[in-house]
């Protein structure tokens, strides 16, 4: 199912032409430029290299066998067409065991069939990638599931708003670790639609087509699948990290908490802890006013909201409403994703406290009972309230794959 948001219709057709077109054409007249650079941000996924880097940013065999067993988890419950659904997955859990919960729901928790699947399957496409799984790659386990997965991104990329930067991130990513130009055409068109997508003030909102302006979510998505589809030679304007930290610094900001729009409380919302994150993340990839006072105060931030498994849910009374579920505690593996690349890439001591909790909040938490197994319970803001099971547990191996599945950024 494909979410109700979507890009502007002229851009869709233009994109599917771009695509169409490209499929035209064996991948032997589509080569990467010859003297196309090493890539910048993809890390060492495989081999010797891996370990080193698994080994040098704090990664062990614990972390390296959640990660499996959450990619075993993902394949079991892979749908028909290749890709995940993230309110159906249950149909695909063994017979004979309990049926796995945790299904994606609407936009703000509405119990409604979730309509974001194109975007889910791109990060659990992300979350194989970052392991070093190749599509196709001969004796490789998940070899046959990428290589189903990600020419279907290549089509859903140009219908749905939030599936676009990140089947562009996986498409370049693919071929950043190939370097075959199989899926070269398929990220330059969806690079190009979404610098299309571009608003004056130098970011990006995924309402934009309805609302003016740009948002902090939707500028980090753009902003992650823009720097790795730098790695296939998408070029990007001289401005992009200019502009990006000029709509950062428009934000209201306290102690770190930063605005999700400009004038956002026109709009309801006030500053938070998630797109402190998210915005330190992004000065980070583009290496921008890394030394300004709010970068600083974003970092800080991160810092003292290090990952923690400290969530509850209890039956109170409430006057006038009777007994309701109240949450105890809070717990986002989404802003999780976004602390785990700012802290990487920051390095240092933050890097190290950072990656120390994040280990002990997921190794520490991952299912290992029945069908079940490797994945990770949608109890966060966003996970149970949209996302779901697939959600969460894409989220939970990205993060672990960190201290390999990119460079820093200096």
């Amino acid at each position: 199912m494909r979410g109700p948001l979507s890009v502007p219709r002229r851009l869709g057709a233009l994109l599917m032409l771009a695509l169409l077109a490209a499929q035209g054409e064996p991948p032997s007249e589509d080569p990467l430029p010859e003297d196309l650079p090493q890539p910048r941000l993809l890390g060492p996924r495989s081999g010797e290299a891996r370990g080193k880097a698994l080994r040098r940013f704090g990664g062990n065999v614990s972390t390296e066998k959640a990660v499996e067993a959450g990619l075993d988890w993902l394949a079991r419950h892979r749908a028909e067409d290749g890709l995940w659904d993230a309110d159906g997955f249950p149909a695909h859990c063994e017979e004979g065991k309990a049926p796995c919960e945790g299904l994606g729901k609407g936009q703000h928790g509405e119990e409604v069939p979730c309509p974001f699947d194109g975007a889910i399957s791109a990060l659990a496409v992300l979350a194989f990638l970052g392991h070093g799984h190749l599509p196709g790659a001969a004796g490789d386990p998940h070899g046959e599931l990428l290589e189903e997965a990600l020419p279907k991104l290549a089509e859903g990329g140009a219908g749905d708003v939030w599936e676009l930067p990140l089947a562009l991130m996986a498409l370049a990513e693919a071929e950043a670790m190939e370097r075959r130009g199989r899926f070269a055409a398929a990220a330059r068109a969806l690079a190009d639609t979404l610098l299309s997508m571009r608003q004056p003030d130098g970011a990006w909102g995924y309402a934009a087509p309805y609302r003016e302006g740009s948002d902090v979510p939707y500028t980090a998505l753009a902003v992650q699948a823009l720097v790795a589809a730098r790695d296939v030679g998408c070029e990007l304007p001289a401005d992009l990290a200019a502009g990006v930290d000029r709509f950062l610094a428009s934000l209201e900001c306290s102690e770190g908490q930063l605005a999700y729009l400009k004038d956002g409380r026109e709009y309801g919302y006030t500053p938070t802890a998630a797109n402190g994150h998210l915005a330190a993340a992004i000065r980070e990839l583009l290496q921008v006013d890394v030394a300004g006072a709010r970068h600083r105060a974003h970092l800080a931030l991160v810092g003292r909201k290090k990952p923690a498994w400290k969530i509850r849910f209890e039956e109170v009374n409430v006057p006038g409403r009777g007994k309701i579920t109240a949450q105890v505690g809070s717990l986002s593996m989404y802003q999780w994703w976004y602390g785990t690349i700012a802290s990487f890439h920051h390095g240092g001591a933050a890097w190290s406290a950072w990656f120390k909790s994040a280990k002990s909040a997921l190794v520490d938490h991952q299912r290992t009972d029945g069908c079940a197994r490797g994945s990770f319970d949608p109890v966060g803001t966003y996970e149970r309230q949209t996302g779901g099971r697939v959600f969460a547990t894409a989220l939970g191996v990205l993060i672990l794959e960190q201290p390999y599945s990119q460079q820093r950024q200096e």
